[in-house]
């Protein structure tokens, strides 16, 4: 067990210490990196026009570019396929940015396994229930069954014609999507529920909150403009029900969201250091 746990602690830091270099580290060597205007692409060689002079860049297989783009970060592009006229960036590799694709490929190869272990998993279980005829080992034969036709649906997916895409959309068009619709609008009860129990006027917080929300709910009919449409204009329902949404939720949204990637850093550096405790660390490493 305390072998196991170390090895999930080690693959767990070395991958994390991958992509935090990989993020941190400069894609090439900055100080033997070459930023210009191309002039010319040849086989062997690139030559640029940096600082009024002109430079040549060579040993492509070792380089890589990134093309500046007038808006957003710089496009990591094929020397290739540079262009005279191109804005570039041009330097030899630090390495960590090129194997970037393996790493992800390893770890999507290692994320299937864990689909297949999952699903190994589940069928011992259910057939477990329906061999020993366990309480309620029906849903077990319904589990199997429903793996069974999203299996033989899913063959259908991207077919033109036949069988198979008529079962896909069946089940895709006329059993998903109206299985989501009905779970989501359960939902919105249980939601409508949670806003009158939290909307009872007990505090200045909630008056405040129900106001907000009637505002907000007026503004998006046209009845709220009917309603104000005499006052200023900055007092219009659907004015203020934007100023609201806009201005002061999205305040409100980017500091919760600031307090929440502050907790997922740490979650994550706790994980990364093997010091979470739960189903891999039964005690801090």
């Amino acid at each position: 067990m305390a072998t196991r746990r170390r090895l999930i602690a080690a693959v767990t830091f070395l991958a994390g210490l991958y992509y935090f270099l990989e993020f941190i580290v400069p894609p090439t060597i900055p100080w033997r990196t070459v930023q210009g205007r191309v002039l010319k692409v040849t086989r062997n060689e690139v030559i640029l026009k940096t600082d009024g002079r002109t430079v040549k860049v060579y040993s492509l297989q070792n380089m890589i570019a990134f093309r500046m783009r007038p808006t957003g970060a710089p496009e990591r592009v094929e020397l290739r396929s540079l262009r005279p006229g191109d804005e570039v960036s041009i330097g030899p590799t630090t390495y960590l940015s090129d194997w970037i694709t393996d790493v992800n490929n390893f770890f999507v190869v290692l994320g299937a396994m864990a689909w297949g272990m999952g699903l190994m998993s589940l069928w011992m279980v259910h057939s477990a229930n329906i061999r020993k005829r366990k309480e309620e080992w029906y849903g077990s034969v319904l589990f199997f069954v429903a793996v069974a036709v999203g299996i033989v649906a899913g063959l259908g997916y991207g077919a033109e014609a036949g069988m198979l895409k008529r079962m896909n959309d069946v089940v895709v068009n006329d059993v998903l999507r109206p299985m989501g619709s009905t779970v989501f609008s359960l939902l919105a009860f249980y939601m409508a529920s949670a806003a009158y129990r939290s909307f009872r006027l007990k505090s200045r917080e909630a008056i405040l909150m129900m106001g907000s929300a009637f505002i907000v709910m007026l503004g998006q009919i046209p009845i709220g403009l009917w309603l104000t449409h005499r006052l200023p204009e900055p007092l219009w329902f659907p004015v203020m029900s934007q100023w609201i949404l806009y201005i002061a939720n999205s305040a409100a949204v980017r500091g919760m969201w600031f307090g929440m990637m502050l907790g997922a850093i740490a979650v994550g550096l706790r994980f990364w250091l093997s010091l979470e405790r739960g189903a891999f660390f039964g005690k801090e490493l």
